[in-house]
């Protein structure tokens, strides 16, 4: 019953990072520099920062990515896009500390870097 759970685990992950990368590949572009310039305090006002945060400090990665998601789509300044790229590399950062080896955690980061890079 166990290996049948997680083989239902993994498909749902794949299933949403494939729908995610997809979804966000031809998407909206973000500045290649970065964010340089915009301050962490900045990234956080974006409207629903703090439930992607959240979700990361419940160790939530698939929400997480998904509160990232929904961020991105309400966009609608050069200046929120570099806020977002800042939100995004916190977020990056903040998994990749507290998920270690998690395959969950490291299939979130691997979508964060798609929706930073335009898919690349």
């Amino acid at each position: 019953m166990k290996r049948s759970r997680g083989f239902v685990d993994l498909l749902v992950v794949s299933l949403v990072v494939a729908g995610l990368v997809v979804g966000f590949g031809c998407g909206k572009k973000p500045p290649e520099p970065g964010g340089e310039g915009v301050s962490a305090d900045a990234a956080q006002k974006l409207p629903g920062a703090a439930d992607v945060m959240a979700a990361v400090t419940k160790k939530d990665y698939e929400g997480a990515v998904a509160a990232l998601m929904k961020v991105k789509e309400g966009l609608t300044s050069e200046d929120q896009i570099a806020q977002f790229v800042v939100l995004a590399r916190q977020t990056r950062d903040k998994i990749s500390e507290l998920g270690g080896t998690d395959q969950k955690a490291q299939e979130a980061v691997s979508v964060i870097r798609s929706l930073t890079t335009g898919g690349r």
